[in-house]
């Protein structure tokens, strides 16, 4: 069944039980005639007229909450331009496509959009006004049924975007999310001060526990997430124990954490923009992830990272650039994890590992122009620096190649030369990037030192390869 309503103005609307199915017909001045065959037949199509859109009386509006409610499972509403107010909750196998200028205004009451039946297809509002009871997760659309399509949206002003509760085979399709009261502008630390406590980046009158997630994953399985915008949001994507999703060209930037994900694998996530956020991506006591083609840049708060992983193991990390980070990639109790084919550049700290991450394989990684290409919290002997023969590209390295093999001939160790006095004693850093401190690298890098922490990379690359 297919209805499709129209705002007045003789526009057309949903077949209801007071327009009349079959227009009056004038023969000279008769009057209105209908007999024999064919007005048999007239009234028969106007029964089954139920799945067939009529024009409606001039002057009529469109009842959006009534055409849900009766709307029988896989039917469509179209629905025409116009402000709705809610809140909607669909409990029937539908599609409910908005007309541009369709907007769903949850008035400030629950969630805007609840869909509780399965099969469900949202696609073409602006979603907006939800209530802000964080208590409750409201949302500008929850689901909690299986196999829901979510595409071509706006959500604004509400508490989370899309929150999705224990439900199986969604698909999140480019919508355009925007935290509640967040500005278009990024809070420059440097020049407005940052809020340590809370590590705020985005301009915004609400603290984060007054705002909630772009997209909110627990507990479900095989969601699909594509071509989304998110901005303003307390964290970009969230996930709590939700596995075999793929997340792919998402686009997400002035948030605490781009990627906020605990306790859940198998997952992809491939050709995303985490930029000008607190932090951008942190994955906590998970395995088997794939991280590929993804952009890590402009994350900088005084403790903030491109991409961290916590007790995160088996995960493969490749093709992505960590860059203009404090710490672009941050591994604390990792293992069995591959690195490889990445650009980390231009960060505060390029790599940061502690050490108890153990049996992690890096190659084909290029670390150049990083005030600190490595920082140690330990004795790092456990971890593989080449692979295949082919080790990293490191600024400074020496780039004898005698065989022209793409791999210089002597070995390189780069080494920490403040380790732990950086965090102990903040103003050291201003001695980061000095003659001092580059010729004292440089000779520790050629010089083994009992005790000192680094890496020894015993293939290093002459040439940045391409990420």
């Amino acid at each position: 069944m297919t209805i499709v309503g129209q705002n007045p103005g003789g526009a057309r609307r949903p077949l209801r039980a007071d327009v009349d199915p079959i227009p009056e017909q004038r023969v000279g001045d008769g009057g209105f005639r209908c007999e024999g065959p064919l007005c048999f037949r007239a009234w028969l199509a106007a029964l089954i007229a139920l799945v067939v859109v009529l024009p409606a009386r001039a002057g009529s509006s469109f009842d959006l909450a009534a055409a849900i409610r009766s709307a029988g499972p896989g039917a469509t509403i179209e629905v025409p331009a116009g402000t709705y107010r809610g809140p909607f909750v669909l409990e029937q196998p539908i599609r409910l496509l908005g007309a541009p200028g369709a907007i769903l205004d949850g008035g400030g009451q629950a969630n805007v959009v609840e869909i509780r039946a399965p099969d469900v297809e949202l696609a073409g509002f602006v979603i907006r006004n939800s209530s802000s009871d964080i208590e409750r997760d409201r949302a500008g659309v929850y689901v909690v049924a299986p196999r829901a399509t979510i595409r071509d949206n706006t959500v604004v002003d509400c508490l989370h975007g899309i929150y999705l509760k224990a439900a199986n085979d969604v698909r999140i399709l480019h919508n355009v999310i925007r935290g509640r009261a967040a500005l278009e502008t990024v809070a420059d630390p440097i020049v407005s001060g940052l809020k340590l406590s809370s590590a705020e980046l985005c301009s915004s009158e609400l603290e984060q526990n007054q705002r909630g997630n772009g997209i909110h994953l627990w507990k479900s399985l095989r969601t699909e997430i594509t071509d989304n915008d998110i901005r303003g949001t307390r964290d970009g994507i969230y996930f709590s124990f939700s596995d075999q999703t793929q997340v792919r060209r998402n686009r997400i930037s002035q948030v605490r954490y781009g990627l906020h994900y605990m306790y859940s694998d198998e997952n992809l996530f491939e050709g995303n923009t985490f930029a000008d956020n607190a932090a951008g991506a942190a994955l906590m006591f998970s395995a088997d992830i794939v991280l590929r083609g993804n952009r890590f840049t402009a994350n900088r708060t005084q403790r903030s990272y491109g991409l961290l992983l916590q007790t995160v193991d088996r995960t493969v990390i490749e093709h992505n650039v960590m860059e203009g980070n404090t710490v672009g990639l941050y591994l604390e109790s990792n293992h069995t994890n591959t690195v490889r084919n990445n650009e980390i550049a231009g960060n505060y700290i390029g790599l940061r590992i502690s050490d108890s991450s153990g049996d992690n394989t890096f190659s084909g990684n290029s670390f150049v122009r990083n005030v600190h290409p490595v920082e140690m919290s330990g004795a790092s002997e456990g971890n593989h620096w080449t692979a295949g023969g082919r080790g990293n590209h490191w600024d400074g390295a020496l780039t004898l190649d005698l065989n022209r093999d793409g791999v210089a001939d002597v070995a390189h160790r780069e080494v920490d030369v403040f380790g732990s006095w950086r965090r102990e004693f903040p103003a050291i850093g201003l001695l980061s990037g000095s003659p001092g401190e580059r010729l004292i690298r440089f000779i520790y890098s050629r010089v083994p030192v009992r005790g000192l922490l680094g890496v020894t990379d015993a293939r290093p690359l002459v040439r940045a390869p391409a990420p």
